[in-house]
């Protein structure tokens, strides 16, 4: 195929920007759309059309100049979406998307699968809340169907009080409850698929969050071998199912009991940072190889790495450390909580 084609991203954070990277190294022309001019992905894009996701006519127009349309993340209105898809194919697809959006069609998508999750119910008012409470009899984390991410439109219920607390005299969102479990680690993995159904798996690497925002990825983790292969064959017999085309990243709680999926993500992510300097090849790498069907790289890891997430205001020594490989996304507004860049702390594989 020829490499001067051009790929079209929705969205243009510090995700769509280090994909446009990896694809302009790749000799693909790189259109970018999205409603903030101070966005990281502007400054190394080849074409920025600004406007908002909701907006069919805008978006028809840039999926015009477009050979492949992807994103960089799930919130967009796939409505849209499905107009576009009748003139330039999407990848991944729209159905992962739609999957991936709804926590309780994800998690119902999961089970489909016979992929343990953790129990899950339904919640459209405050009184399911206040039923569902007095029924288990232990702490339950009310999530949002929709729009939820690092740690947002989440809310530990434990009791009366905090239901008063959150919901009384608000509107509630259509929501569902997960039973609270307590876990040994959280692991992620991230897989690349093809059009052909080739797919490759990086190591799964070891999470700490910390207020639902990702801190830190560890590989080598301690986990066993047996369950490091089990995630990499949950995560091929979702991708598979799917028809899938490109990255996706597959958070995992660790117990006694085994593997249960905590949420897929239809992209490239953060837990996927370390294989820019880990690995023979990178996500971003893997993902533009994907969608533009081109052979799959290896995702063998060549050396021990543990990727820390800058967040917010809070500054690291690690940066002038010179095991330490620096990335900054180059976000105008410094706020807290906010992912402002990562560094890969790396060493020799084994010590």
């Amino acid at each position: 195929m020829r490499l001067n084609k051009t790929i079209g991203i929705l969205g243009g954070g510090q995700l769509a920007k280090m994909l446009a990277i990896a694809a302009a190294n790749l000799g693909f022309n790189i259109n970018i759309y999205c409603p903030d001019r101070d966005c990281p992905a502007a400054q190394v894009a080849s074409k920025v059309i600004f406007g908002n996701y909701d907006d069919s006519d805008n978006l028809v127009a840039f999926a015009k100049n477009v050979d492949i349309l992807t994103y960089e993340f799930e919130n967009i209105d796939t409505k849209a979406l499905e107009e576009l898809d009748q003139q330039v194919e999407i990848r991944p697809s729209i159905k992962a998307l739609k999957i991936s959006q709804d926590r309780y069609t994800e998690k119902s998508y999961l089970n489909s699968l016979g992929i343990k999750t953790t129990q899950f119910y339904k919640i459209d008012s405050v009184a399911d809340i206040e039923k569902l409470l007095n029924r288990l009899k232990k702490p339950i984390l009310i999530k949002t169907r929709r729009l939820g991410y690092d740690g947002k439109g989440q809310v530990l219920i434990k009791n009366q009080d905090d239901i008063n607390k959150y919901f009384l005299g608000k509107s509630l969102a259509p929501s569902i409850a997960e039973e609270v479990i307590s876990f040994d680690r959280e692991l992620s993995i991230i897989i690349v698929r093809d059009k052909k159904g080739n797919i490759k798996a990086f190591e799964p690497g070891e999470n700490v969050h910390e207020h639902g925002i990702l801190l830190t990825t560890t590989l080598p983790t301690s986990t066993s071998e047996v369950l490091k292969n089990n995630a990499t064959i949950i995560a091929k017999k979702i991708v598979n199912d799917l028809g899938y085309i490109g990255v996706m990243g597959v958070e995992f709680f660790l117990k006694e009991q085994g593997l249960y999926v905590n949420e897929i993500a239809p992209r490239v992510h953060n837990s996927g940072h370390w294989t820019m300097d880990g690995s023979y090849s990178s996500q971003f790498q893997q993902h533009i190889r994907a969608i533009m069907d081109l052979p799959l790289l290896s995702t063998e890891r060549h050396s021990d790495v543990i990727m820390y997430n800058l967040i917010g205001t809070v500054t690291s020594n690690l940066v002038n450390n010179e095991l330490a490989k620096v990335y900054i996304y180059g976000k105008k507004d410094v706020l807290p909580g906010r992912k402002m860049g990562h560094v890969n702390l790396i060493k020799k594989k084994g010590s």
